[in-house]
């Protein structure tokens, strides 16, 4: 029987959501579908959507009327241990997240408490997503081929009033929305009987709002205020109404809760709210901003006080801050950015609770699994609430990071340096060297920290991918120079002398420096395919090994200092982006590497002498003694040469100029280094493969191994990502095989590229071919 198809955006929106309830053969079917929504776009949608939803439940305050409450209580829902609310017994409970995004829910201990008894839901259910794994927005499902298709501005104007008008759009047939390019007028007419909308904008902008109406709407509007809210516009002026709204009793909790859908379309409330706040204000204080303004006065004269507290009494204060005032983030002036000091306690009080101790142990890798169990946490805490901070509190933030992170920073170093003199770390040929596998890409990201590879893992995984996480030992000392040939196939193959003053060893016995061009042209030796060349990046054989270098934290690192916080989420994004395309272009996995991590201070590090003429070359954390000279900092042996001394800085110190970022020592943050490999997150990408491929005449017959189900054929010029020269993209038998009809036969000598694909179009396997040369 056929669907009849979708009339309005609510009852595409349902179909859309129920589509996640699939079950491929041999899966058990979902156990809930996840409905994530961190801007809570979707929220004025809610009632609608319980009355045409019997099986969605709602996380938020405990209202089982309105089925909505807290996570403990969806988990017993999904599990169908409540009697009430009662889910359809054929229909999978789909759990609708307001402020909650997918990735909170993959962040482990990080994940909010309230959170928490919902992670096991991530693994048994599935998640209603866009096909990059993105949180479907409004906009996005409106104007996506994979949503509504519209055609629609997306003027910031135009997106506002489109957000005023969701509740009735979702209403609205589709065939009226598809009539030519919806701009914000489209959506304001929508709006011409909303009284609750038309008071809420009048609140705001009382002047503004009564010359948009006009004289005959105005009386029209003031009469439907008196009618439905007891409220004459005109006699009792917007302060009274204000008051009422804040109140939230009988017709005036709609209002509120239209408000706080969309606070944004109502810039002018919080502002009359705070003007017409009662005297004596027994509850509701989320309700009124001034509650809220109280509260972040109160946290930046609790943060500016930490100055001169003891360490261990300042991390207990943010706690307690975090305790008192985290609340705050889910009040209505969180999202209007009028809470950002209750948002950045969120990382504040992680760092806090993290630093309390120092990282200990008798070996390395004792305090390495204790640094890996969480203690990584207060690292990526610690620039996390940088990047949070606002431009007003940058400094207070900033300062507040430095009193929580240093101490606990230098105790852990000098615990790790003292765990190094007794146990060292692994010598030249003591660790297996990185390699690619068959159909793999090794790809070198320089400065890739601990902390920072394990949020990397977490986007990855949230794009569908699977990452599986390891860690190794740095070279020593640990910058690029030393470092970077350990982490390559040629590790082996590099030797050290001397010690060099930039630290550099060579490749075999030839002399040739193992820098970036020495170690390229010996992979090139080693039948790697050197990639982000003219080349292009797809694999030319299934057999291929490549290698890519990308990303550039460490550079940053180096040119911003300690602002290097705030662009930490925007190149971890890029570097994500570019391991997605390197699967899309048909490499099997991406086995990730980096040579060294790096010490990230606010307002810099403590300096200790070393004197220049005791060295032949100083850096920050690490020097080259001259000759025989005696140096009174400790010393360790060279990675790739043990009886080759350096110094090295004591504790997070530097040799020269304070620094806010530098590496080069020995501390955790330098020495322990991730390494990911990244595979895509369903089966057919790892096992399909093309067994063979014959032409006869224009017609390509191809056969596979492997599963079949989901796998299309395709015939493109050139490359995998070329245009496809087919009359039809096939899909495959049930046996794996299938044939492609070229379209034109003026394509009979071009170089083709024959690719498998999966659902989404990403390349699963590819073979280079042209009409006629069978294989």
């Amino acid at each position: 029987m056929t669907r009849a198809k979708p009339a309005t955006l609510i009852e595409a929106l349902i179909a859309s959501v129920r589509a996640c309830d699939a079950t491929p053969d041999g899966m058990a079917r979902p156990a809930a579908i996840l409905w994530s929504d961190p801007r809570r776009e979707w929220l004025p949608l809610r009632s609608l959507l319980l009355k045409a939803l019997p099986e969605l439940i709602v996380l938020g305050e405990y209202d089982p009327s309105q089925r909505t409450g807290p996570a403990i209580w969806v988990r017993c829902v999904v599990d169908r241990t409540l009697d009430e609310p009662r889910i359809p017994e054929d229909r999978v409970p789909i759990v609708y997240l307001p402020g909650v995004a997918r990735q909170d829910l993959r962040a482990g201990e990080e994940c909010p408490t309230r959170l928490k008894p919902l992670i096991e839901l991530m693994y048994r259910g599935a998640l209603w997503l866009q096909r990059g794994g993105h949180d479907w927005t409004v906009s996005a499902f409106l104007t996506s081929p994979h949503g509504l298709a519209l055609d629609m501005s997306r003027d910031q104007e135009t997106l506002d009033a489109m957000a005023r008008a969701l509740r009735e759009v979702a209403e609205t047939p589709l065939g009226h929305l598809r009539t030519g390019r919806l701009e914000a007028d489209d959506f304001d007419r929508l709006l011409s009987s909303d009284v609750v909308r038309d008071l809420l904008r009048w609140m705001s902008e009382p002047a503004a709002a009564g010359e948009r109406m006009g004289s005959e709407r105005w009386q029209a509007f003031c009469n439907q205020c008196r009618s439905q809210f007891k409220l004459d516009p005109e006699r009792d002026g917007e302060i009274t109404a204000g008051e009422r709204l804040g109140a939230g009793e009988g017709p005036w909790e709609e209002a509120w809760l239209r408000f706080e859908e969309a606070p944004q379309a109502y810039p002018g409330i919080p502002d009359l709210l705070r003007r017409a706040k009662p005297d004596q204000m027994l509850f509701g204080q989320s309700r009124w901003p001034d509650a809220n303004d109280v509260g972040e006065e109160e946290v930046h004269k609790r943060l500016g006080e930490l100055a001169e507290t003891p360490h261990a009494d300042a991390c207990a204060a943010v706690i307690g801050l975090e305790k008192s005032h985290g609340h705050r983030r889910d009040w209505v002036w969180a999202r209007l950015g009028l809470a950002p000091l209750a948002q950045v306690l969120k990382p504040l009080a992680r760092l806090a609770e993290t630093a309390k101790s120092a990282l200990g142990g008798s070996t390395p890798d004792e305090i390495a699994e204790a640094y890996c169990e969480g203690a990584w946490e207060a690292d990526a805490a610690s620039w996390e609430a940088v990047a949070a901070a606002t431009v007003g509190h940058e400094a207070l933030v900033k300062q507040t990071v430095r009193q929580l992170l240093l101490p606990w920073l230098e105790d852990s170093a000098r615990a790790f340096q003292d765990a190094v003199e007794r146990h060292a770390l692994p010598e030249r040929g003591e660790q297996e060297p990185a390699a690619a596998d068959a159909g793999g890409c090794l790809l070198f990201a320089d400065g890739l920290r601990y902390d920072v590879g394990r949020r990397l893992a977490e986007r990855l995984e949230s794009r569908g991918c699977q990452v599986r996480s390891d860690r190794r030992w740095a070279a020593l000392p640990t910058v690029t120079a030393t470092a970077k040939p350990a982490v390559t196939p040629l590790a082996d193959k590099v030797v050290g002398g001397n010690l060099p003053e930039d630290f550099t060893p060579t490749l075999g016995t030839g002399g040739k420096p193992a820098d970036a061009a020495g170690i390229r042209g010996a992979l090139r030796d080693l039948k790697y395919q050197i990639l982000g060349t003219e080349l292009g990046d797809w694999p030319a054989s299934d057999e291929a090994r490549g290698w890519m270098e990308a990303g550039q934290l460490d550079k940053r690192g180096h040119d911003l200092g300690e602002d290097l916080a705030r662009q930490l989420d925007s190149e971890l994004d890029r570097l994500a982006e570019q391991i997605l395309k390197l699967l899309d272009a048909g490499w099997k996995s991406v086995r990730i590497v980096t040579d060294h991590g790096w010490l990230l201070v606010p307002g810099g590090m403590p300096k200790v002498d070393l004197p220049r003429h005791l060295t032949a070359s100083r850096w920050s954390r690490c020097a080259v003694i001259s000759g025989e000279s005696q140096v009174e900092a400790p010393t360790a042996g060279w990675h790739w040469n043990n009886t080759q001394r350096f110094a090295t800085a004591p504790g997070v110190s530097c040799f020269n100029v304070s620094q806010s970022y530098t590496h080069g020592g020995l501390s955790m943050q330098e020495c322990l280094i991730p390494e990911l490999t990244v595979e895509r997150g369903d089966e057919v990408a790892a096992t399909v493969r093309i067994r063979a491929v014959t032409w006869r005449g224009m017609r390509c017959f191809i056969e596979t191994d492997g599963p079949a189900q989901g796998v299309n054929a395709d015939l493109r010029l050139e490359r995998p990502t070329g245009k496809s020269i087919v009359a039809s993209v096939k899909k495959l038998d049930a046996d794996g095989t299938t044939s492609l009809v070229v379209a034109d036969d003026s394509y009979e000598n071009a170089q083709l590229v024959l690719v498998l694909l999966d659902q989404a179009g990403a390349v699963l396997a590819q073979k280079k071919t042209k009409v006629g040369a069978s294989t």
